[in-house]
């Protein structure tokens, strides 16, 4: 199991940018690359290698605001790909006003595969009542009390 966090207001760079988690505040022994462990993980980095098959649970949330009215969303992107199921949505009404997002995910990774993991914004998403929306330009996240973790189910 790893648990990383960001603590400290970070703006991100783009509507599209990972979020860098900075602390590795919990991480099992088999949470490394080493001694046949499953996950490589550099503290700062954004990225989460996964570097055998099994069944993961992938939790994530965190307070984002933006600099300006609008809307901000990340999500779960696994190889560069968004994972259904975990985009976050959030309406910042004012600037500086937080509201707290989050998702849990389980993740099947084929027993001889591989997979990136990150955190990121996503640069647009579909608004509106009636499908199939209306495609909306997000926001630049800005992001405090972050919480990422990764846990191995079988």
């Amino acid at each position: 199991m790893i648990q990383s966090v960001l603590e400290p207001i970070t703006a991100l760079t783009s509507n599209s940018a990972s979020v860098p988690f900075s602390v590795d505040d919990l991480r099992t022994r088999s949470a490394n690359c080493y001694c046949n462990g499953w996950l490589q993980h550099n503290e700062g980095s954004p990225l989460y290698k996964i570097l055998c098959g099994g069944i993961y649970e992938v939790s994530f949330n965190a307070n984002v605001t933006s600099s300006v009215a609008g809307t901000v969303s990340l999500g779960l992107y696994q190889d560069g790909v968004l994972v259904p199921g975990t985009t976050m949505i959030a309406q910042i009404t004012t600037a500086g006003d937080y509201v707290n997002i989050s998702f849990d995910k389980k993740l099947r990774i084929c027993c001889r595969g591989d997979a990136t993991l990150t955190v990121q914004s996503v640069p647009s998403i579909l608004t509106g009542d009636e499908a199939p929306g209306t495609a909306t330009v997000t926001e630049v996240p800005v992001i405090q009390n972050a919480n990422f973790s990764i846990t191995k189910k079988s």
